[in-house]
């Protein structure tokens, strides 16, 4: 039975790979913060490793006795994550300490979740975080896959939340089209690509949505007696400087929100559960 640690298992995606991986068969480490984490994962793992990725002397040995690594590991886009870290200390400095203690292990595979065309935006944190590591794991020499998605259904937890309350609000003409993916099916594409090597893999959704088509199944089904409101991008981006001064990390994630707004972000379509589907059991539960 292949070894496995899992980095990043409390979050959306990371339970779900948990899940995956346990599903097929495979002897499950994950590390967690602290004790409550390791609680909450009892049912998902029986091995817990507290440790603090962004501290390298509690990762000393961590993955000893393992063959692959998986790391979901991930500062939250979210504008509720309140925590002071930056993309560039966890996303890229938690992740390179996990590697270099998967390098003095012989870990044989390291299965990344990266960002979908992180290559191209390189002036955003966000962005750049993802793709520098990535090129740093393609050089360890370790067999690596890295996984693209554009986006996934749980960061749009958030917005049910406002769209309940009448506030959600899309930004810009939202015509700019995008394919999310279910953190589900995202999971079993990560698991599948323990078997793949030096493999990079872009994964969305199997339906192809514009921004505001997003923001509106959320609206219809949560709050049908509201509209999605509208906010002008140009006002948008003259308020990007005020938050800088004021908090950069939260204008990483604003500048990381109104970038995607701009763009289409289509990746391949693997998934299968639909984004309507989704919210409809969202708002239910």
């Amino acid at each position: 039975m292949k070894k496995v640690i899992l980095f990043g298992a409390t979050g959306h995606v990371g339970q779900e790979i948990a899940r995956e991986l346990k599903q097929q068969g495979y002897q499950l480490t994950v590390v967690v913060r602290n004790g409550s984490k390791a609680e909450q994962l009892s049912y998902l793992a029986a091995n817990t490793v507290i440790a603090d990725v962004t501290k390298p002397a509690s990762l000393s040995g961590i993955c000893n006795g393992h063959s692959i690594v998986v790391s979901a590991l991930g500062k939250s886009v979210s504008p509720n994550d309140n925590s002071r870290q930056t993309f560039y200390d966890i996303d890229f400095l938690g992740n390179r300490n996990i590697l270099r203690e998967a390098k003095n292990s012989g870990v044989k595979k390291f299965v990344y979740l990266s960002a979908f065309h992180s290559e191209k935006y390189l002036s955003l944190s966000y962005f750049k975080v993802h793709h520098e590591f990535s090129e740093v794991l393609k050089a360890s020499g370790i067999d690596y896959s890295i996984i693209k998605p554009p986006a996934v259904f749980s960061a749009f937890t958030d917005v049910i939340e406002l769209a309940k309350k009448g506030r959600l609000v899309t930004i810009g003409a939202g015509d700019k089209k995008t394919n999310p993916i279910y953190e589900g099916d995202l999971a079993r594409i990560c698991v599948e690509a323990i078997g793949e090597h030096n493999a990079t893999i872009e994964a969305g959704g199997k339906t192809i949505y514009t921004r505001k088509q997003l923001n509106d199944i959320v609206q219809k089904t949560v709050n049908p007696g509201r509209k999605a409101l509208h906010m002008p991008i140009a006002l948008v981006k003259t308020m990007l400087p005020l938050v800088k001064l004021y908090d950069k990390n939260m204008y990483d994630k604003a500048a990381f929100i109104v970038e995607v707004m701009q763009h289409d972000t289509i990746a391949p379509r693997m998934g299968e559960l639909s984004f309507e589907d989704y919210i409809q059991t969202k708002a239910s539960s």
